[in-house]
């Protein structure tokens, strides 16, 4: 079958306890770059080639954002956003004037932006812009503005006029960029649809690249033009991670990520020719009891052999051939098999794909 990746993934990221931080489902690129460099090993007349050491492997990730996604650029330099933030705000006041002497109220609470502790307000009218000349800068008393104008400005009372200040707006989000930036480790999740044109109904499944640990970059570009949107980018190279060892520690491998393929209507047997058990045969005292580790090796060269799983109704247990009566009893789909408490000898217990009853293998069951 002709498989054919496409289109961009969503993409989903977690800490280290699982807490989903992030998704993007609107992506305008989603890439993964894979280096590896090496270094050539020479010798002899000529300098010969006699071997390349390959090292400094790296895996990449790239990722642009249509909307505007402020938990992006939260992770990127390391942070949270937080809930209440200070920002400038324009409201329409109704002034009074008196000489030159300009008051209004604004409905907020304004404060002081820079470094002094005067709070200020700004605006303009239309004779300051007709004559090229800066904004007015007024004055705030709690949420009194005063601000004294030019002789020849026709503002009037009850006038409008857009005063721009200061004030916490506790609806806001918030994300404080620091000096020092110490980018964060996630967990990232990437998921786009594969297709096939051999099949009528085009998505067969999916792949997910799943990168255990990504340290993001602390770097971004936030571009605004006149005509366009401002995208949210994020980058990231994943580091060496190492899965639970379990009971087999010295066959633990650092990884950059896993790969899977998910193809909807695919059954993990549809490819596997033979199976075999996990030490060639089972040994059990009396009373005794296992589940065999059953191994399944598929037709396709390009694949490995991997562990069956014993789960549902994936396998039929059947006892074949048994010296002693009652020697071992076998549960027909969990595999659980049971020696007998008193008797010795051997069985024979059969394992079955139970939707392919053409792969069977049959173990061999000592009991002593």
């Amino acid at each position: 079958m002709r498989k054919f990746l496409t289109s961009v993934a969503d993409v989903y990221a977690y800490d280290d306890s699982e807490n989903l931080l992030f998704m993007a489902k609107t992506l305008l690129d989603s890439s993964i770059e894979v280096t590896l460099g090496s270094t050539p090993i020479r010798g002899g007349r000529g300098n010969q080639l006699q071997y390349m050491y390959y090292h400094t492997g790296e895996m990449n990730f790239t990722l642009t954002e249509a909307q505007w996604n402020l938990a992006f650029l939260a992770k990127t330099v390391g942070k949270s956003s937080t809930t209440g933030g200070n920002i400038y705000k324009e409201e329409n006041v109704q002034v009074t004037r008196s000489s030159n002497t300009v008051t209004g109220s604004v409905a907020g609470l304004p404060i002081a932006s820079g470094s002094t502790a005067t709070v200020y307000g700004w605006f303009e009218s239309d004779y300051r812009v007709a004559q090229g000349l800066a904004p007015y800068r007024g004055t705030f008393a709690t949420s009194a503005f005063t601000v004294t104008v030019d002789a020849s400005d026709t503002i009037a009372s009850s006038d409008y006029i857009c005063v721009r200040y200061y004030v916490l707006d506790s609806d806001a989000t918030e994300l404080v960029i620091p000096a020092n930036m110490i980018p964060a480790v996630v967990k990232l999740v990437m998921e786009t649809q594969l297709n096939s044109s051999d099949v009528s109904t085009n998505q067969i499944g999916t792949v997910q690249i799943i990168a255990p640990k990504v340290s993001l970059s602390g770097s971004f570009s936030i571009s605004m033009t006149a005509d366009g949107v401002s995208t949210t980018p994020l980058k990231g190279i994943a580091l060496a991670a190492i899965d639970a060892a379990g009971s087999t520690p010295c066959s633990a491998v650092p990884y950059y990520a896993r790969i899977v393929e998910n193809i909807t209507l695919a059954n993990w047997y549809d490819d596997v020719v033979a199976l075999a058990i996990q030490g060639g045969s089972i040994a059990l005292a009396n009373d005794g009891t296992t589940i065999p580790v059953l191994w399944a090796l598929p037709s396709d060269p390009s694949k490995s052999v991997f562990q069956a799983p014993i789960s549902g109704t994936n396998f039929t247990f059947a006892i074949e051939e048994d010296t002693s009566s009652a020697l071992v009893s076998v549960s027909a789909n969990a595999g659980l098999i049971t020696a007998d408490s008193t008797n010795t000898g051997t069985a024979w217990v059969s394992a079955t794909i139970t939707a392919k009853t053409s792969v069977t293998v049959t173990m061999e069951v000592i009991v002593t």
